[in-house]
């Protein structure tokens, strides 16, 4: 929580000693006075005022504010208790900021400083999960904590959160915006589907499957191809070596050679010579191929045309992380070993994901078995199971609620494949007229799973703000300026990002690649 007060406790006397004097904010930062401001059924286990500051910020100007912390006790199922934390700033701007959290999340996220110091109020919770990794979907067997994960957990703590705010400020309006990617980017999908602008006026949504989506049966398939033929599996080295000649390859699709494939869209046909002259056996091409290309399903789908996009390739050294693993297969099933051990010597984190969720519906299958499209989708999907929807891609509670959502993914993503998200707010738009009035979709070029990578390092930060002018000033977005920074060398590079439909293109051969400005976006 306050990592730099190990250090000493002088410098944490010196600044105790020294709060600015907000009388009002400070008086009321203690726990029996916030729970009083809690709705029923609430509980503050404690309230504190500290400095909104890490290590790095201690010698700088010091923004003081309340951190919360509690529990909302929900039933029915249940009882089960999602924790919350709230974050209030005394340099409160009149605005709410909800952090999902990802994966099987089970902990509470990590208050952002830099928006903190903007003076958002911010607020987050560990979905009641309990989980104790982020591949361990076992919890999902208990139908309370399973609920809460969906979709009731973020409804209820955002309820309170919110409560609390309004009245520790003493200010009935609040700007309300929830930002999350993966797991996390689910958390606003799924309460954007359900309810609308009920409990947010504005989605930032990243790199996650829609409800419609065969996401699940696809890493199933996957998972289950190099389970069964580990002459297929792809060790780090070799993915090593073909992602270098890729980029080689493929560097100046977009009209720069600057070491970045900025849209994969961009090459026309992919030349799998490339991969044996990496050193690829026949095998390894095949699984290479299985992961990349589009995936026809019998049926089901964002669009319900069955069809599922392959994984990019526009930079594969994280495949090593997340589909293939680091070690071998045949891997054991997580009822041998903790998923988290697992996780630490490199087993694939799609091996854990989809057998911690297939047992917890079906303990004794083993998923790499199992052949049959529909019992795929069964042993995979847990959306709706105590709010069914007959139709997963109804989003017209958020197209008539006037609040606005930008989905956004990497297009580097290891973890799941940015044209899928795109399929999606395809499907949204050809569905929806006039969804260009609260729906727009972001790719970032260089970016691993909702961070990391080349690319940039303050996307949430620029979206967010892009996401404030559209809901407070009618402003819509049509591209967003990022910027990568390094702690040694500050910023290195900036990025346009261009809204759907159009991509970036370098305006003319022999400018700077790594300067915003001289790129334009157009349609393709």
């Amino acid at each position: 929580m306050r990592k730099w007060w190990i250090k000493g406790g002088l410098l944490v006397s010196l600044f105790l000693g020294t709060a600015p004097a907000h009388a009002a904010y400070s008086e009321s930062c203690d726990t029996e006075a916030v729970q009083a401001m809690a709705p029923d059924g609430v509980t503050v286990a404690f309230a504190t005022r500290e400095v909104f500051a890490d290590r790095d910020d201690v010698y700088k100007e010091a923004n003081w504010g309340c951190h919360v912390y509690g529990y909302v006790t929900n039933t029915d199922p249940g009882p089960n208790k999602v924790l919350f934390t709230l974050a209030l700033p005394d340099n409160y701007t009149g605005r709410y900021v909800f952090l999902g959290i990802g994966g099987a999340a089970g902990k509470l996220p990590k208050m952002e400083r830099r928006l903190l110091a903007k003076g958002y109020a911010l607020a987050g919770t560990d979905a009641g999960t309990a989980a104790k990794s982020i591949a361990d979907f076992s919890f999902m067997s208990d139908e309370a904590k399973l609920t809460d994960f969906i979709w009731r957990g973020v409804k209820t703590s955002s309820a309170a959160t919110q409560a609390i705010t309004r009245r520790y400020y003493g200010k009935d309006k609040l700007y309300r915006y929830i930002s999350g990617c993966s797991g996390g980017g689910q958390m606003g999908l799924g309460n954007a589907r359900r309810f609308g602008g009920e409990n947010f006026d504005g989605f930032l949504v990243g790199a996650t499957p829609f409800q419609g989506s065969l996401y699940l049966p696809n890493v199933m398939r996957l998972a289950a191809h190099v389970q069964n033929k580990p002459s297929g599996w792809i060790p780090p080295e070799l993915i090593e070596q073909a992602g270098k000649a890729i980029l080689a390859a493929y560097d100046d699709v977009d009209g720069a050679r600057d070491g970045l494939i900025r849209d994969q869209r961009n090459i026309e046909s992919f030349d799998d010579d490339i991969l044996r002259k990496s050193g690829f056996s026949e095998d390894q091409v095949e699984t290479f191929n299985l992961i990349r290309n589009t995936y026809q399903f019998p049926s089901g789908g964002n669009a319900d045309d069955g069809k599922h996009a392959g994984f990019p390739f526009t930079d594969i050294s994280g495949w090593s992380r997340f589909l293939l693993g680091r070690v071998p297969p045949p891997w054991a099933d997580t009822r041998t070993g903790s998923p988290a051990d697992m996780l630490q010597r490199g087993v694939a984190f799609i091996h854990i994901m989809t057998d911690t969720k297939t047992r917890a519906v079906s303990p004794d299958t083993d998923y790499w078995k199992v052949s049959d499209f529909k019992e795929m989708v069964r042993l995979t999907s847990n959306d709706g199971v105590t709010m069914p929807f007959d139709d997963p891609m109804d989003f017209s509670t958020l197209a008539n609620s006037g609040s606005k959502m930008i989905i956004w993914h990497g297009v580097n993503d290891e973890s799941m494949s940015y044209l899928e998200s795109l399929s999606g707010y395809e499907a949204l738009r050809t569905r929806f007229a006039g969804s260009d009035e609260w729906l727009q979709y972001v790719a970032f070029p260089g970016m691993w799973h909702c961070r990391g990578g080349t690319g940039p390092t303050d996307h949430v930060e620029q979206m967010l703000e892009a996401m404030i002018a559209w809901v407070e000033k009618g402003e819509k977005p049509s591209s967003i300026v990022a910027n990568r920074y390094l702690y040694e060398k500050g910023r290195t590079r900036s990025f346009l990002i261009c809204t759907e439909p159009k991509r970036a293109h370098l305006k003319q051969a022999g400018l700077d690649p790594d300067d915003a400005d001289n790129w334009e976006c157009r349609e393709t």
